[in-house]
C-alpha cells in the first residue's frame, strides 16, 4: 500500500551535526546496508559490466553521495578476491564522510578515491565506466533527480546503475524497526523513516528516468525494501536518438 511523498530534510544533512553524532549516524548506516544486502546486489551488476571490458583494465566506477563509503570498499574488497580490476571513486558533499570513507579504506586496504563536490550544484567529474546512486534519490526533488540522471547519463562510459528505497507503508514499517535494531543513533532513527515517506514508488522513478533520459527503462524490485535500475549506454544508444526524434514531433 503506498503512502503520499513528502520530503523533509534530513538531520544528517544538517550543517552543524556534531561530528560525533554524524559519525554515529554514518556507522549507523552501513549496518543497515549490510543488513540489507545491497552491496553484493550492486557488485554483481559491475562484474558483468566489468566482464566486457579489455583484459587487465580496471572497470571504472564513481559511487555518488557515497556517504562512509561502505558499498565502494565492499566492492574493491569483493574484486580482490575475485582478482577482478576495479577502480572506485567516492564522492559526497560531507568532507568528513569523504574522510571516514578514507580511513576505512586504508584500514581496509583497498585503494579508494574520494570526492568532495555537492552532485546537485556542481556536477560530476568524468572519466568513469560506470556511475552508482545508491539511497540518494529520495533526497531530491523531481527536477533534481531528472538533471543528476541526465549528469550521470553524460559522464559514464557504459553505465549508470542506481538503487534506492521504494515508499510504501511495508517498507516504512520495516526500515523503521531495522534502523532501532541495529543503532542507538537519534539521527538514523528519524532519518529512516523521513527517508521512506521522500522516496519514489518504482512506477514514479520509472517516469523520472523517462523524462531525463527520453526512452523507458525498467525498474526493479530489490529487497528488501528497494528497487534497482540498470541504465546501459550501448543498449540504450538507438532508443534514445528513437525518443528524441520522437518528442520533436
Amino acid at each position: 500500500m503506498t503512502i503520499s511523498r513528502s520530503r523533509v530534510d534530513e538531520r544528517m544533512d544538517a550543517p552543524d551535526l556534531p561530528d560525533d553524532q554524524h559519525r554515529a549516524a554514518l556507522a549507523g548506516l552501513r549496518r543497515l546496508n549490510r543488513l540489507s544486502g545491497i552491496s553484493g546486489t550492486l557488485f554483481r551488476r559491475l562484474a558483468r559490466i566489468a566482464a566486457n571490458l579489455p583484459a587487465n583494465r580496471p572497470l571504472r566506477v564513481l559511487d555518488v553521495a557515497s556517504g562512509s563509503g561502505d558499498l565502494p570498499i565492499d566492492w574493491l574488497r569483493r574484486a580482490s578476491r575475485r582478482k577482478l580490476p576495479l577502480a572506485v571513486t567516492a564522492l559526497d558533499r560531507s568532507e568528513l564522510a569523504m574522510q571516514t570513507a578514507a580511513d576505512a579504506a586504508q584500514a581496509a586496504g583497498v585503494q579508494l578515491g574520494t570526492v568532495v563536490r555537492d552532485c546537485v550544484r556542481d556536477g560530476l567529474p568524468s572519466g568513469f565506466d560506470v556511475v552508482t546512486s545508491s539511497l540518494f534519490m529520495h533526497h531530491l526533488d523531481p527536477h533534481e533527480v531528472s538533471r543528476l540522471i541526465q549528469e550521470m547519463w553524460r559522464v559514464s562510459d557504459r553505465a549508470i546503475v542506481i538503487c534506492d528505497l521504494e515508499r510504501s507503508r511495508t517498507n516504512l514499517a520495516l526500515i523503521a524497526a531495522a534502523s532501532r535494531l541495529v543503532t542507538r543513533s537519534d539521527v538514523v532513527h528519524f532519518d529512516a523513516s523521513a527517508s521512506v515517506h521522500a522516496a519514489y514508488t518504482r512506477d514514479e522513478f520509472a517516469t523520472l528516468l523517462h523524462q531525463a533520459l527520453c526512452f523507458s527503462v525498467p525498474v526493479k524490485r530489490s529487497p528488501p525494501c528497494r528497487f534497482l535500475a540498470v541504465i546501459d549506454q550501448g543498449c540504450q544508444a538507438e532508443p534514445v536518438k528513437a525518443a528524441a526524434r520522437y518528442a520533436l514531433t
